[in-house]
């Protein structure tokens, strides 16, 4: 299976974005866990905060944005002329 340019700017940039909102939810959640609801056992998700819940509304948010944009490049982009 041949990989052409243009297939191969769009599966780096769609990793990049998941890696990037895998990212921001882990440091969303780990700075706004709510420390009374610790769970060692790891049956249970820890709970947010409210302003957790907020900031991780903004990043799901963010990344769809991220990915509209990313969308539109991809649209606009001439990957015939090399």
């Amino acid at each position: 299976m041949e990989i052409d340019r243009k297939f191969a700017v769009e599966l780096g940039i769609s990793a990049a974005s998941v890696v990037l909102f895998v990212g921001a939810a882990y440091v969303v959640s780990s700075n706004y866990a709510d420390p009374g609801n610790a769970t060692g056992n790891g049956s249970a998700a820890p709970v947010l905060q409210p302003d957790g819940g907020l900031v991780m509304v903004g990043v799901v948010g963010l990344f769809v944005l991220i990915m509209a944009v990313a969308g539109l490049i991809l649209y606009r982009a001439n990957f015939d002329e090399e």
